[in-house]
């Protein structure tokens, strides 16, 4: 940016004309984001200086290797010529040096935080910082010319330019990942200014479905205060001498009630968990994964295997991210750079080869086509719910593909694991199936559990050991033939 420096000083000579500076942030939700500087020249400018466009097409800020991506000169609709440039960051320590090959000044920009606290049905963004524009003309001189001037920059006392500061307006934008882009105006030269920006994102759906709970539990209160009122009306009447039959006919649920509870579960849906029921082995998907990195030579420890592990299953990181968390791959976006020091020693295949090679070491289990087929001819509709990868699941369909499942219902696509409630009320939404009406089966015992307490019907497939498929409260199946045998769900 040392280009827009050189233009700048050649108009602060012009003290009648006004230059301003606009400084945008945009920020992601990990704290990473894009910078853009931009400059905009008034029109007299331009008048009295036409070729001060091209001296800010300077050489550091066209050159690719500095990152900085530029963007044409463009004139607005009161005259003004507007030009700019932009350059990602992956953090607030680095944005702090981006700002900083511009204004010459490791203090101009300084102190940055980013702060994301998320709580029930809202998350709350926080930005601070200090811009300090103190520094006035030092901030925009260049360092090499003002040596060559001795020690005045632009060849004029320092005190004549800072006369001039009041031509320059440095705006200061920041866009949270929600809420509106808040800014504030500053002169070159005036003091340090604490920035803060705050913006909340609201869950709509998750307050809804508070209010919906609530409503519930009245409901469901208010149904207990009638079987209350029922039974002590009903007493009174015996006391009376009344007779306690039609008494009971009215008010006491009878032995077809339980009949009738009986009939309202129907099987409509049967959800399997895939990793482990169609495709083995059945063990914990994690600790597979870590057979298969280690198997490679690379010795990674269980507990970070498992954190990486969780935050791509969570849909927060990307497979490519993952692999490079294990070190088994190279930074594929860095061109072809003769620099290979940070990639020696790892693998140089592609994510997506990484991906295939990993999901060929699954296999299908017996039976498991068959036992879709079967569902398929039966009209019954059968769903994949897993804690899994996107990519991963795609490339194990590919290479296994089971015809008659056409709905996946992936941790990573909806952003919660299963045994949590939310992955199984996705299941819910997606198939409009009641609970009451859906058989999951899983080889984890916890992912059953949770599934039952929310009223599914449920069944654990052989894979875990005996003794906790004996003292299990679900429906134990040894293979995929014993689902057609005469028995009940529970």
């Amino acid at each position: 940016m040392r280009g827009c420096t050189l233009a700048l000083a050649l108009m602060l000579g012009l003290s009648a004309c006004q230059v301003g500076i606009l400084v945008d942030i945009n920020l992601n939700t990990d704290g990473s984001g894009v910078v853009t500087v931009e400059m905009s020249l008034d029109p007299e400018v331009l008048a009295l200086v036409p070729e001060i466009v091209s001296l800010a097409l300077t050489e550091d800020i066209q050159n690719s290797a500095s990152g900085w991506v530029y963007r044409r000169p463009r004139t607005d609709g009161e005259g003004y010529v507007r030009f700019s440039a932009s350059k990602e960051f992956a953090s607030l320590q680095q944005l702090e040096l981006v700002l900083a090959e511009v204004f010459h000044s490791d203090e101009a920009f300084r102190d940055f935080s980013f702060e994301r606290d998320t709580s029930f049905a809202k998350t709350d963004y926080r930005f601070t910082g200090v811009v300090d524009l103190s520094g006035g003309v030092d901030l925009i001189a260049d360092p090499e010319l003002t040596k060559r001037l001795d020690g005045q920059p632009l060849g004029e006392p320092v005190g004549d330019l800072n006369v001039l500061l009041s031509a320059v307006t440095v705006e200061v934008g920041v866009a949270l990942p929600v809420g509106p882009r808040q800014s504030v105006a500053l002169k070159l030269g005036q003091a340090a200014e604490q920035l803060e920006v705050v913006a909340q994102q609201r869950s709509v759906t998750a307050v809804t479905l508070r209010w919906v709970a609530y409503a519930g539990f009245a409901l469901l209160g208010l149904a207990l205060l009638i079987a209350v009122a029922g039974y002590l009306l009903e007493r009174r009447a015996e006391g009376r001498g009344l007779e306690s039959s039609s008494s009971q006919a009215g008010l006491l649920p009878t032995s077809s009630f339980a009949e009738s509870e009986s009939q309202r579960r129907r099987l409509q849906l049967v959800a399997l968990n895939p990793l482990g029921v169609l495709f083995q082995p059945a063990c914990n998907p994690s600790e597979f994964l870590g057979e298969f990195v280690r198997q490679r030579g690379y010795d990674v420890a269980q507990e970070e295997l498992e954190d990486l592990y969780r935050q791509a299953v969570l849909g927060r990181i990307t497979p490519a991210e993952f692999w490079d968390g294990m070190g088994i791959i190279g930074d594929f976006d860095a061109g072809d750079s003769d620099d290979d020091s940070d990639t020696a020693g790892r693998d140089q295949m592609s994510p997506e080869a990484l991906s295939e090679e990993f999901t060929a070491r699954y296999t299908v289990r017996s039976g498991a086509r068959d036992f879709v087929a079967e569902m398929v001819r039966r009209d019954l509709p059968v769903v994949c719910v897993a804690n899994d990868v996107s990519a991963w699941s795609l490339a194990l369909r590919k290479r296994f593909p089971i015809a008659g499942i056409d709905t996946w219902i992936l941790s990573s696509d909806v952003g919660v694991c299963m045994p949590a409630t939310g992955i199984y009320e996705a299941l819910r939404r997606i198939t409009s199936i009641s609970y009451e009406n859906i058989l999951l089966v899983d080889v984890n015992v916890q992912h059953l559990d949770a599934a039952q307490a929310l009223g599914m019907s449920t069944a654990l497939f052989a894979g875990t050991s005996s003794s906790e498929a004996d003292a299990s409260r679900h429906a134990v199946v040894n293979s995929f033939s014993d689902f057609f045998r005469r028995r009940s769900w529970s």
